[in-house]
């Protein structure tokens, strides 16, 4: 876009952040192959696949922001967005963990008490519990 006065540069990831995308895309090209999951730009919400979830778990792909004393990664919301852009326009089924990694963990953090802390936050990252919002 061009306004006259105003020049703007292009964003640049950090290399980092671009290895991760590389990462991220050379495995859902690996999913794709294995016919582990059938891309639909509803998967976010209707593309509930535990075993799926499990497998970015394994990556160290759920969880990437929560603190490390509660499982999480410790990552940086950059590294989670490179992650959660990659997986949507592939048409990943992430419904089985999407509530849980945006909105249930976080909101654990800062309302929870310790011990829901504990119990919650390691599953949540890894994949073994799930969470729904109701409305």
């Amino acid at each position: 876009m061009s306004v006259p006065g105003i020049s703007l540069e292009p964003a640049r990831l950090p290399s980092s952040c671009e290895t991760l995308r590389t990462e991220v895309r050379a495995f859902l090209a690996e999913e794709l192959a294995a016919g582990r999951y059938t891309p639909r730009c509803d998967n976010w919400l209707g593309g509930f696949d535990g075993e799926f979830s499990r497998r970015l778990a394994a990556r160290g792909w759920l969880g990437m922001t929560l603190p490390t004393e509660y499982g999480g990664h410790g990552r940086t919301a950059l590294e989670r967005y490179v992650v959660t852009e990659e997986l949507l326009a592939a048409g990943a089924p992430v419904a089985a963990h999407w509530v849980g990694d945006r909105q249930t963990g976080p909101s654990l953090l800062r309302y929870g008490t310790e011990e829901q802390k504990q119990f919650f936050m390691p599953k949540l990252v890894s994949g073994e519990v799930f969470f729904a919002i109701g409305m």
